[in-house]
């Protein structure tokens, strides 16, 4: 995917600021200061963060009893998953949600008047963030459209050719997978552990 390595740069660096400039949004924190300044934690090694958006999502199985109605979180696209974070009011709890990409058939976005939502459809249900910035859920959608394709390009590539002969070369198409993050810590390692087995 374009700007790849910009975006793992500036996740590394926290400048979140930057990662809604080269998406050409305006950088809107309205809301969700606190969910962007826990967001660090949040993150898995070397996941990266594509994009981002704050609106409205109503009360989930995962949040608080206390929790009435919708509450503002933040939504963010990285390269493994849609994380969705909600700070309390007064304290320092943090809610949160994680979709990983293979759980999403579709993600869409709506422009109305004044503000946009973002849909993301996991077929047995819809995630469902109103209130945002337009022009932030119309580049999130953009971004995780691209994403879900490459993935699928990458994933389904190996079966189409024949897969290389040569020990070396696997290893190295499986740590190019990784370096893209299409391949998780998790499938690289079992992968290389595969390959390494027959020799």
């Amino acid at each position: 995917m374009e700007n790849f390595d910009e975006y793992k740069r500036l996740t590394e660096l926290r400048n979140w600021r930057a990662v809604s400039a080269l998406n050409r949004v305006v950088h809107d924190t309205f809301g969700t200061r606190k969910e962007l300044s826990a967001l660090p934690g949040h993150l898995e090694p070397n996941e990266v963060v594509f994009a981002f958006t704050s609106g409205l999502m109503h009360q989930t199985v995962t949040s608080n009893v206390t929790d009435f109605g919708a509450n503002t979180w933040l939504a963010v696209l990285t390269n493994e998953r849609f994380l969705f974070l909600d700070a309390a009011l007064l304290s320092r709890a943090i809610d949160s949600q994680s979709v990983r990409h293979d759980r999403v058939s579709a993600v869409s976005s709506s422009q109305g008047w004044m503000f946009g939502k973002i849909i993301i459809d996991l077929g047995a249900r819809l995630i469902t963030i109103d209130n945002c910035t337009k022009d932030s859920v119309k580049a999130m959608a953009d971004l995780a459209n691209k994403w879900l394709r490459h993935q699928e390009q990458n994933v389904s590539a190996p079966s189409a050719t024949t897969q290389p002969s040569d020990p070396i070369e696997l290893l190295e198409r499986l740590g190019n997978l990784k370096k893209q993050g299409v391949l998780s810590d998790e499938e690289f390692q079992r992968a290389k552990e595969k390959v390494l087995a027959k020799l």
